[in-house]
């Protein structure tokens, strides 16, 4: 049995989009398999393929109402209790800033309807700022700057992956809380624009705050995504930032190809096993489970 907490998946609108239940599936992610695994918490992100982002408010409470019908219908499996330990645990983010089309008032109401975390950029530039696959070297935006600040106040988790270098140093500037990179690597280890420099994973651990290691093989070695080269991520991640500021956050669902041994969530357990056989079951177990249990007020 495998108990992880996923900080990152997209399975929720790729599932909407291709018409397909949450519980059976013939994607990365269901709830059938998660089920097969121990305690499990998954972070199902809302993000918003470029044919969705013109009305990226409308079609991110689409994709909140499915969320929230595949709950109703499979209530017996899932749930946002963390007090029901027999249920896969379900926690809600979003996927770049578009949703909120430059308004604070849409944030607040995601909020309230539940999203606890909100990546302020995907690859392109948006109301808050520039991902980091639009090569613009600018910081966030002022509107931004008030969403960090926001965000603070309303106690969701600012997420950095994707952002551009320098809208990453406005967050660490600005933010008065922890935030994390739910789905990012080492650039150390692989110079992809999407992984983070060990400036970056230095100025995070000192504010205590997290990476989940991402799967996808462009940026583990830019080929097959070799475990072993999950593993030089790991380490060199940890040796900067420690043992208790890494998690895991696949990406499945959201990725066009899998690392080698890694076809979908049923086989998450073949790097828990090296994790452990390289760190021992202490380390392990921190990495995809209780790091990120511990990391906020959940």
């Amino acid at each position: 049995m495998l108990n992880f907490f996923d900080c990152h998946c997209d399975t929720l609108t790729k599932a909407l989009s291709e018409k397909k239940e949450l519980y059976k599936n013939d994607l990365h992610i269901d709830l059938e398999r998660l089920l097969a695994c121990g305690r499990v918490v998954q972070i199902f992100a809302i993000w918003l393929d470029e044919p969705y982002i013109k009305n990226a408010y409308e079609n991110t409470i689409k994709a909140m109402d499915f969320f929230e019908e595949q709950k109703n219908k499979y209530g017996k499996y899932i749930t946002d209790n963390f007090n029901d330990e027999n249920k896969i645990r379900a926690i809600l983010s979003i996927e770049g800033g578009e949703a909120i089309e430059g308004d604070l008032d849409k944030l607040r109401y995601f909020s309230g309807r539940g999203v606890r975390l909100m990546t302020l950029t995907w690859n392109n530039e948006n109301e808050i700022g520039y991902g980091a696959m639009t090569g613009i070297d600018k910081g966030l935006k002022d509107f931004g700057k008030a969403v960090v600040r926001e965000m603070n106040a309303l106690d969701m988790l600012i997420d950095v992956s994707h952002l551009n270098e320098r809208g990453f140093w406005d967050v660490c500037n600005i933010s008065q809380r922890p935030f994390i990179a739910t789905h990012s690597n080492a650039k150390s280890v692989c110079n992809h624009p999407r992984n983070l420099t060990d400036s970056q994973l230095k100025a995070m651990s000192e504010r205590k705050c997290i990476v989940g290691v991402n799967l996808y093989p462009p940026f583990v070695d830019g080929e097959k995504g070799s475990t072993d080269n999950i593993l030089r991520h790991i380490a060199h991640i940890m040796n900067i930032m420690g043992e208790n500021n890494i998690a895991i956050g696949c990406d499945f669902d959201g990725i066009g190809i899998c690392p080698e041994d890694i076809g979908d969530v049923s086989r998450l357990y073949i790097l828990y096993d090296r994790v452990k056989s390289v760190w021992g079951a202490d380390i392990a177990d921190k990495m995809f489970y209780t790091n990120m249990l511990d990391f906020h007020q959940w």
